[in-house]
């Protein structure tokens, strides 16, 4: 029996069009793994293959390995002079590694292995149904990265007469900029308007993918022409560059889809205004904080929210409620576990790129920061991993992997205004969320205008596997639901 679940869940994933991606960060994962087998776990190959197995029965289809490339010692003795007591109060030297975006080479890290290491890696994840992604980081490189010193002009460099110590390092290189943000000062900034750094960095993005299955591109909307021109308008000028033709992406991705056609690439982005020139040049999917935004602020912002999108919208976005550089849902929520649990259905369920982080499934609370080997230590809360066995469970439906999104507006009754409701379906499969999304429990009445049925009609509440029967005619008009406070339904029906 287990055998056929397994194969099961396998085929499931085969077909599926959506995926679920899992963030590890990978080294403070392997000092996890050390604490939980009390041993030593510091490679790649040295991971229990358990542990996947794990991954691919919670309904993960890609794993994505978070900062598994070579560093450099600027960036660790950089860090070293923070103080991170206020994330991990009893922090030591030997818990800072170093950022993973200062990367000195697309090669593995030799602290946790080699290159043929990623490969063993990728081929036990696709053994078990899953693809491998790594990271791409297009925006900087390490400051100590040789070719600071053999091909300067691959960076944004400091005019003349116009030294800020606040944007510059001591050898005139600008460091890495978002522009928005304050410049992080252990990496120096690539300039993307020189030719010689659009073909280092294809070939880069080209090496990434002779090990991985997709790439998240760090920043990606950094480096599109229009924004890099206004980030870095009069280093750019004094130093005579113009605007290149093409766009890096529109370039190196074609170039990287000719080694493998059916690879995936996430774009992070944080302002939608780059939404939909990321996906013309060629991105698969993109970050939507604006839906985190969103749930963050309360049930009328959600509402007014997803009435506005689509099934064209919602089926190239990547929706999460944790990463690595978001606080973990429990600590913003101020440790409503129900309000989380909350949260990360209404993100998992509302289509395109399913996103979970690496903790979210035991509700923890405490950030990892990406410089340090561990968080300050919490287990796991049991009715959060409950919660998300039943919820990854639900979310194999091809309902949920497919293209299709329905808001439903016309909810009646008392708590109408806290209710959020929406369908997903696809061919035969049909589901709706409903989600009471306040601190008050309360009922209300959520039509389903394509309910099938004469007289009576099954529902079943697929999250506690209960099969009601219904009134068609009530149904159809609006069927009463009544939850406890920031309580998940998902119904099937016309199953």
């Amino acid at each position: 029996m287990k055998k056929l679940c397994i194969f099961l869940i396998l085929l499931i994933k085969v077909f599926c069009r959506h995926p679920l991606v899992y963030e590890i960060s990978t080294r403070p994962w392997l000092y996890e793994l050390s604490k939980l087998y009390g041993k030593n776990i510091t490679k790649l190959r040295e991971i229990p293959l358990e542990e996947f197995d794990e991954l691919s029965n919670n309904g993960v289809d890609i794993v994505w390995m978070m900062g598994v490339w070579s560093l450099g010692q600027y960036g660790l003795e950089f860090d070293k002079k923070t103080d991170y007591t206020y994330l991990l109060p009893d922090f030591t030297d030997e818990d800072i590694i170093g950022s993973p975006f200062a990367i000195t080479k697309y090669e593995c890290n030799p602290e946790i292995g080699t290159d043929e290491d990623l490969l063993w890696l990728k081929r036990e994840l696709n053994i078990r149904g899953m693809k491998l992604m790594l990271d791409f980081v297009p925006n900087h490189s390490a400051a100590d990265h040789e070719q600071v010193e053999t091909d300067p002009n691959m960076y944004i460099r400091e005019p003349d007469q116009m030294h800020d110590e606040t944007r510059f390092n001591e050898k005139g290189f600008a460091y890495g900029s978002d522009r928005s943000l304050k410049p992080w000062k252990d990496v120096i900034q690539y300039n993307y308007w020189e030719p010689k750094t659009v073909e280092v960095m294809k070939d880069n993005l080209k090496k990434v993918l002779t090990l991985a299955d997709a790439v998240r591109c760090d920043r990606a909307y950094l480096i599109l022409n229009d924004v890099f021109g206004e980030s870095w308008e009069h280093e750019l000028t004094i130093f005579n560059y113009t605007k290149p033709e093409k766009e890096f992406w529109t370039y190196a991705i074609r170039e990287a889809k000719k080694l493998n056609s059916k690879v995936i690439f996430l774009g992070e982005a944080y302002n939608e205004k780059y939404y939909q020139k990321l996906i013309d040049v060629g991105f698969d999917y993109i970050y939507n904080k604006a839906l985190l935004d969103n749930l963050i602020k309360g049930a009328i912002e959600v509402k007014d929210y997803l009435k506005t999108k689509d099934s064209s919208f919602m089926k190239k976005a990547c929706h999460f409620v944790e990463n690595h550089d978001e606080h973990r849902i429990v600590f913003v929520t101020g440790g409503n576990y129900q309000k989380a649990k909350a949260m990360g259905t209404i993100a998992a369920t509302v289509g395109g790129m399913i996103f979970m982080n690496n903790g979210q499934f035991g509700g923890k609370k405490n950030k990892l920061d990406v410089h340090l080997r561990r968080a300050q230590y919490e287990g796991d809360i049991a009715h959060m991993k409950n919660h998300y066995n039943k919820l990854n469970k639900v979310l194999l439906e091809p309902a949920f992997r497919g293209n299709n999104f329905y808001y439903v507006d016309n909810i009646t009754g008392e708590k109408k205004d806290d209710f959020i409701a929406y369908i997903r379906e696809e061919g035969d499969n049909h589901f709706l969320i409903v989600v009471n999304y306040s601190n008050d429990k309360g009922c209300a009445n959520v039509p389903i205008y394509n309910v099938k049925g004469f007289k009576y009609t099954l529902i079943f509440d697929a999250l506690n596997n209960i099969e009601y029967v219904k009134n068609h005619n009530d149904v159809k008009e609006g069927m009463r639901i009544c939850l406890d406070a920031w309580e998940s339904h998902i119904y099937q029906y016309n199953y």
